[in-house]
Order: structure tokens, then C-alpha cells, then sequence
């Protein structure tokens, strides 16, 4: 699984942060010197609370297109500058997925990209991860620290009964982004014992350990690039992506059915409330 297309969804309230534009910048490989961009009008053009007050509709949206021409115009300057090829469109269609997946389509080694936003000003996007064709890179307004470097989050035990091949997709992913980005990296899974299983803590630590360490095999994974975290998930990886600085996490996003609409278990869930790195969502 490698990444060929970085397509940017942007939202047009808040348009977008330069810690943003340097990561976009750094994440182009050096042979793919271009991006899809698709600046999102919908919310501004029929989300508005008070739209339908206004008689002067027509002026109002005018005027409003009018500043998004006027961030396009910003954003192809900047590209640019940076010897990169960029092609954006703006979005004022309410079927913003549609258009989005329009996309991926065209190319099925798409990554999406979206800039995070406290939970009350967050794109109702965030609530259709899922239904987005391709991995989402969810991007927050800090900005990387160098050297870089990448963790990937597996459960080759499959827990939590997800899909068999998605932790493959996540060690994959994990190795070719940091070889790009000329950044360290490391999988990791994490166990937790109960306080009902604690005498069993070594059988369960031993298991775990071994489902690791067979995992690294079956994926030629080096020496060295594994690490067991002990702990409950979100606070395990939490823990240890602040304590070490963590540039991005590579982690699952799954369904078990059509009529689940948002992403299964709890580490997931409570890393997306509020993001200790960037999150590179993975899904299959």
C-alpha cells in the first residue's frame, strides 16, 4: 500500500493552518510533486443557521466565494513557490462525500486529508470517517518536532474482531511513511489486565509478547521496531506519544456492519476526542 495522492479537504470557515501547509509539504514524495486540494463551501453556503433570513442571498454568497477565490489564489502561490503542482476545486455541492469519494476514485492509493478542530467547530465530516474511501490523515495544529517519527498501533491477537488484514496495512504504512519523511519508527501493541486477572498478569503478558513477536515475523518487521505497551490503549499510546514526541500515529478505523456509522471500540473513539499526534486512519 503505497501512498500516490494526497487530496486536502479543507473547510472553508476556518481554512487551514501553516503547521498544516509545512507537513503537506514535507509528506509529497520527492517524485510526486502534486496535490489535490477541495476547498468545502457547502457549510457556509447552506449550513447557516440564519441563511434563510437574508434577502440578499445571491450577494451574500457572491461575497463569500468571492474570499474563497481569494485563499485559492494564496494556497496556488504557495505551491508554487514550492515547485509543486496543485489542482483546487471548491465544493458548494451539500453532497461534499460524493465529491470527495469522486476523488479517490480516481486514484484507490488516495490519502484524505483533514485539519482537526475542537469538537464544537469540527466539519460534520468527522462524523462520516468511515464512509471516506481511502485512509484519513487527521491533522492537528501542532507542529512537528524534529527528528520525526511514526508509531503504528496494531492488535494482532484481533481483540476486537477486526478485519485480519488491517494491521499489515498499518506496519506497511507505518515503515513507508517514516522511510519518506526520513523518520524513526515503531509498532506497538498494548494489553491490559484487569484487577480480576491479575494473577494471570504473566500467562497474559507472555501471550501478548508472543502474538507481537510472531506478527514481526510474519511481517519481516526488523528487529527492534516492536514495542509492548502495558496499559488500557488510549492512555498506554497517549502516554507514550507524549513522553516521546510522537510526529503521527497509524492506527484502524472499522465497522463491523453498513449500519454503524461511526468507528468500533473505545481506543479509537477517545483518541479522535482530542488527537495526541497527528492520526493516520487506516481501514482495511
Amino acid at each position: 500500500m503505497i501512498t500516490e495522492q494526497f487530496i486536502w479537504f479543507i473547510d472553508s470557515r476556518f481554512y487551514y493552518q501553516t503547521t498544516s501547509l509545512d507537513k503537506i509539504v514535507h509528506l509529497i514524495p520527492p517524485h510526486q510533486k502534486s496535490i489535490k486540494i477541495i476547498i468545502d463551501a457547502s457549510v457556509q453556503l447552506k449550513g447557516r443557521g440564519y441563511w434563510h433570513l437574508f434577502n440578499d442571498k445571491q450577494q451574500l454568497s457572491d461575497e463569500l466565494m468571492q474570499k474563497i477565490e481569494t485563499k485559492k489564489e494564496q494556497l496556488i502561490k504557495f505551491f508554487t513557490m514550492n515547485a509543486m503542482d496543485v489542482e483546487i476545486t471548491i465544493n458548494s455541492s451539500a453532497d461534499y462525500l460524493k465529491v470527495l469519494n469522486a476523488e479517490v476514485n480516481n486514484n484507490q492509493n488516495s490519502v484524505v486529508v483533514i485539519e482537526d478542530n475542537v469538537v464544537d467547530k469540527r466539519h460534520s465530516i468527522f462524523q462520516r470517517l468511515t464512509d471516506i474511501k481511502a485512509p484519513v490523515l487527521l491533522l492537528n495544529k501542532q507542529a512537528w518536532k524534529h527528528p520525526l517519527s511514526v508509531i503504528g498501533a496494531v492488535d494482532p491477537l484481533h481483540e476486537h474482531a477486526r478485519i485480519t488484514t488491517i494491521d499489515e496495512h498499518i506496519a506497511t504504512l507505518s515503515e513507508s511513511w517514516a522511510r519518506q519523511l526520513k523518520a524513526s519508527w515503531l509498532i506497538a501493541h498494548c494489553y491490559h489486565v484487569t484487577s480480576v486477572l491479575v494473577k494471570y498478569k504473566s500467562k497474559i503478558l507472555s501471550m501478548h509478547r508472543d502474538g507481537l513477536a510472531d506478527f514481526a515475523k510474519r511481517h519481516r518487521i526488523p528487529a527492534g521496531k516492536t514495542i509492548l505497551l502495558e496499559g488500557v490503549p488510549e492512555v498506554a499510546l497517549t502516554s507514550y506519544i507524549k513522553k516521546n514526541s510522537s510526529n503521527i500515529l497509524v492506527i484502524g478505523l472499522v465497522t463491523r456492519n453498513k449500519l454503524e456509522q461511526f468507528w468500533i471500540g473505545s481506543t479509537t473513539t477517545v483518541l479522535l476526542t482530542e488527537l495526541p499526534c497527528d492520526i493516520l486512519l487506516v481501514k482495511k
